[in-house]
């Protein structure tokens, strides 16, 4: 009788370490927080994206034209997203992996981008004016038509094309 017992909750545990696993692998690839990247149009930015994004993976999120304006995405990985005309103004992208990402348009007035990297991401007419790229990594990038006005330089890294 003692074995069955055991045996019950075996199977039991087994069943809940599954359901667990599942439920994580779901939720850190980015099933579950699929409605974060394509707001209603009656939704605001709070209720969209939270204030910060640090150390999360949004790689080849659609969050064009979105309103991530003052976000904190210290070390986030954003590799291959399309942020096309979002606003971006006044966001702290510290160490974030910006690589490939479409930064098209987008208002990038005063935002940190320091020891970002930005290998191949297109800034096509994007505006950088007064944004820290101090050490970030330019390597491919495309400025063609960006305002970099009072933007600091200093230290990047990489040919990029201007």
């Amino acid at each position: 009788m003692e074995e069955k017992t055991m045996l019950k909750l075996l199977i039991i545990t087994i069943v809940i370490l599954v359901a667990s696993v599942i439920g994580n692998i779901l939720l850190y690839s980015g099933y579950m927080a699929a409605d974060l990247c394509t707001p209603s149009k009656n939704t605001t930015k709070e209720s969209v994206m939270p204030e910060s994004i640090s150390y999360l993976d949004y790689s080849g999120a659609y969050l064009e034209g979105a309103d991530l304006s003052g976000i904190n995405a210290y070390k986030a990985i954003l590799a291959g997203a399309d942020m096309r005309n979002a606003d971006l103004h006044g966001a702290k992208f510290t160490l974030a992996d910006l690589t490939g990402a479409d930064l098209s348009g987008a208002d990038l007035i005063g935002t940190k981008l320091d020891y970002s990297v930005l290998r191949g991401a297109n800034l096509k007419d994007a505006d950088l004016s007064y944004a820290d790229l101090r050490g970030a990594d330019l390597t491919n990038a495309d400025l063609t038509g960006a305002v970099i006005e009072g933007a600091d330089l200093r230290w990047i890294k990489g040919e990029y094309t201007r």
